[in-house]
């Protein structure tokens, strides 16, 4: 188990906004009270699956969850005994009945681990086979499922096939479909939906009091639904970037060879990880609103000045959605392959741009 102190040297690869320091829950008002109630029931499961969409709050539930197990309040909320001595054990990752696997940090490489390995897993067993520290209870935390590979996930069956008493898991995952029927048949499922604009403005205004209200507002269109991308986008200049895309993108079918390769020059194999994976969100939303509205023969609608422009010259020209759609599809494969095998990320933008470019030069069948 990590100490405080560890967790404080080490970067959390939550970033600055770690789910273990929520305090309140955002929205998600039907999974709250689906958990209360089971908690407050004379059966309650012993293992759950918090699924949706990336970013949206199944982390911070989770850890809300287990400071409500944990601390042993009574509460018809999930705004659990924040002051005790067991909620600050929480908040500091040093809590000795709560275990959590997630992606950790290697200090050699300086990078995040690709996976969960295996041996977290049966660490994870070993764990749960001591007698309880402070609460009775054990709790797990695993942040998520999907990021285990087939022998971490197989370990992780072996514990909840046959708990030890008064043992609580709380699974994350993002890809429900994925996961093996015999961890899903052992689990009570928790579906947890996209947050809507209002909510998302409330999470960023919350935490970044100094960002401005129109990056707000504009954060929590381009978020998807999702609370961790409209925070990351005004952390990490997201916006910067998008205004930089559009500049790029609102010169096809030529495209300006000197903004492009300033723009593709933003993810050297120096540059900051968490860039590309912004940049890769927000050209793949910018896509999806873009065929949606083309199909759809809804207006587009802008976030910045330009690209209401640029969407229309590609809708006015009776351009086909299918390339945008391929493309679209292609941004989504490659990013998850350049992250996971380490491939040039400069060359995938270089080569996206290009797509876009040609994809605008294509007419409607």
């Amino acid at each position: 188990m990590s100490s405080a102190e560890t967790i404080e040297e080490l970067p959390d690869i939550d970033g600055d906004y770690p789910p273990r320091l929520t305090r309140i829950l955002t929205g998600h008002t039907k999974p709250q009270g689906e958990f209360l109630a089971a908690l407050k029931s004379a059966r309650m499961p012993h293992a759950w699956l918090l699924t949706g969409p990336k970013g949206v709050g199944k982390a911070s539930f989770a850890y809300l969850a287990a400071r409500l197990v944990l601390t042993g309040a009574s509460s018809s909320v999930m705004s659990p005994a924040l002051e005790s001595d067991d909620a600050h054990l929480l908040e500091e990752g040093a809590h000795p009945d709560l275990f959590v696997l997630k992606r950790e940090y290697n200090p050699k490489t300086q990078k995040f681990r690709s996976d969960i390995p295996v041996e977290a897993a049966r660490d994870l067993k070993q764990s749960f086979n001591l007698s309880p520290g402070r609460s009775g209870w054990r709790v797990a935390i695993i942040d998520s499922i999907d990021d285990m590979n087939k022998n971490g996930v197989n370990a992780l069956l072996k514990l909840i096939e046959e708990p030890p008493e008064k043992s609580l898991f709380l699974i994350v995952c993002q890809n429900p479909g994925r996961v093996l029927d015999t961890i899903t048949s052992r689990c009570r499922m928790l579906r947890f939906n996209a947050l809507d604009e209002v909510d998302l403005q409330s999470i960023v205004s919350a935490r970044m009091e100094s960002s401005d209200q129109n990056e707000i507002a504009a954060s929590a269109f381009l978020a998807q639904g999702s609370a961790g991308y409209a925070l990351t986008l005004c952390a990490e200049g997201g916006f910067d970037l998008y205004r930089e895309m559009i500049g790029v993108l609102e010169t096809v079918p030529q495209l300006d060879v000197e903004k492009l390769h300033g723009l593709a020059g933003r993810f050297s194999a120096r540059a900051a990880p968490e860039q590309f994976s912004i940049f890769c969100f927000l050209l793949s939303g910018w896509l999806h609103r873009f065929v949606r509205c083309a199909s759809m023969g809804t207006v587009f609608q802008p976030v910045f000045e330009g690209e209401e422009a640029l969407a229309a010259r590609l809708l006015s020209t009776g351009l086909g959605v299918e390339p945008f759609i391929a493309l679209w599809e292609k941004v989504e494969q490659d990013s998850r392959a350049v992250a996971a095998l380490n491939l040039d990320k400069k060359q995938a933008v270089l080569e996206w741009m290009t797509d876009f470019a040609d994809a605008s030069r294509k007419q409607a069948v």
